[in-house]
């Protein structure tokens, strides 16, 4: 953020948009991780993880993912989300503020 001018007030909102984004990530990743864990039978499978296990298998999102990102029909579009919402802050972050915005894609776009 430094390299397009980190204080500026829209490049201050991009960064707590990555912040965001970064939180859903590393709980996604840690949720994936403990459930491989899990099935293999080397951690034990919690309620949490058993009901992140069934919604998964369901195709919905998890409701603790919920919580920290947005609410989604399905797993399949909340992914397209995930991915469209990275692209949108990597593209911005690459090639200085984008001419148009996707607003849905941010946290809070007020």
């Amino acid at each position: 953020l430094q390299k397009i001018g980190h204080r500026q007030p829209l490049n201050i909102f991009c960064g707590q948009e990555i912040d965001r984004l970064q939180v859903v990530i590393i709980l996604v990743r840690r949720t994936l991780q403990d459930l491989k864990l899990a099935i293999a039978g080397t951690i034990v499978m919690s309620t949490e993880l058993q009901e992140a296990l069934d919604y998964l298998y369901d195709s919905r999102v998890p409701p603790r993912w919920v919580r920290v990102s947005w609410p989604s029909p399905n797993l399949g579009l909340w992914f397209q989300e995930v991915i469209k919402r990275h692209e949108q802050l990597n593209d911005w972050i690459l090639h200085d503020r984008p001419a148009k915005y996707w607003l849905t894609g941010f946290f809070n776009p007020q």
